[in-house]
């Protein structure tokens, strides 16, 4: 084969084959696996992986993310680049190409669409850094990366769940403790000056916002308008931690509503709630996982109330104990 026929496929295929053989090469003690989780140098001395290593120097953690950044050698950092194809897996017996389905914004990952089993990375050409990869074939991009180098892992919520429904963007739950006038099935038709926005200026929107600011947002409802302000916080659910609406009260929940983490000083432990202790029932309804404590409590968000009767199991042992209103 000619030359002018191979220059084609070089400009194609150069960036997979360059990094396929001379990546880490390149970049020698930029990437390690500490504790069963490979790690990659993103600043001088500065490592991101999705899981914060024990004995290491955290910098910055964000939990809704799972990303982390810590401290350790590394006088050569990857460098960072934008998620523009083409962009490849790594680490793998050889580095994949990768089609994306979809990118990351706010606390929500984006999708591959392949689902790898092992963390990763994806890599664009001339070994630059594009993202890190999860189990399932999620990934965060540089954006992430970079706001986590900063040092800002924090998230702004309004206390209100949105989809995408043909083209339309519609709550599905509402936290009680925002005190919004909201009902499931609304649909959201402005926020700020932005006419009709996609699921993701929304997001990102909101995802910005600090707490005390208010975004004002008209909704549609039973073909009728009407206007809002909704005051900002900083948000305490979803992504990588449970979404209940709950979490005001310093507890998160795993998959089963069981008490994964409980912050010390929060309402919930005070209260007597531990690790572990499990959610069974509220107001003599059983509830079995936190899309369904999170459409619940939705109802009271929509009444202003909150729920005073709760069921929690510690131990084959079941007791009834009520959360105050916040």
């Amino acid at each position: 084969m000619r030359l002018r026929h191979l220059l084609p496929l070089l400009l194609l295929f150069g960036p997979f084959l360059v990094a396929s053989e001379s990546c880490f090469r390149f970049f020698p003690g930029s990437f390690k696996v500490i504790g069963g989780h490979p790690a990659y140098a993103v600043a001088k001395n500065r490592f991101l992986s999705l899981v914060c290593p024990p004995n290491k120097k955290v910098i910055a953690n964000d939990p809704f993310k799972g990303l982390c950044l810590f401290e350790d050698t590394a006088a050569k950092p990857f460098y960072l680049t934008a998620a523009k194809p083409p962009l490849f897996y790594c680490p793998a017996n050889r580095p994949e190409p990768v089609e994306i389905v979809s990118y990351p914004v706010s606390i929500y990952p984006g999708k591959l669409k392949k689902e790898y089993e092992n963390e990763g990375a994806l890599f664009g050409g001339c070994c630059r850094l594009a993202g890190l990869v999860a189990s399932g074939g999620i990934w965060f991009d540089t954006a992430a990366i970079r706001k986590l180098i900063k040092g800002d892992t924090r998230h702004g919520d309004i206390g209100v769940r949105f989809t995408a429904e043909k083209e339309k963007v519609t709550v599905t739950a509402v936290d009680p403790f925002s005190k919004l006038p909201l009902m499931p099935g609304d649909r959201l038709m402005a926020i700020e000056k932005l006419n009709h926005p996609t699921l993701r200026q929304l997001r990102e929107r909101i995802d910005r916002c600090q707490a005390g600011e208010t975004l004002f947002l008209l909704v549609g409802r039973n073909g009728k308008s009407f206007g809002l302000h909704a005051a900002c916080f900083d948000r305490v659910g979803g992504g990588k931690l449970s979404d209940t609406f709950l979490e005001h009260y310093g507890i998160w929940f795993d998959d089963r509503l069981a008490v994964r983490e409980i912050a010390h000083d929060g309402i919930a432990y005070k209260k007597g709630i531990r690790r572990g202790d499990r959610l069974v029932m509220i107001e003599g309804k059983k509830v079995k996982n936190q899309a369904e404590v999170r459409v619940l409590l939705s109802h009271y968000g929509v009444k202003k109330s909150v729920p005073e009767n709760m069921l929690w199991e510690r131990e084959n042992f079941q007791f009834f104990l009520a959360l105050p209103a916040l």
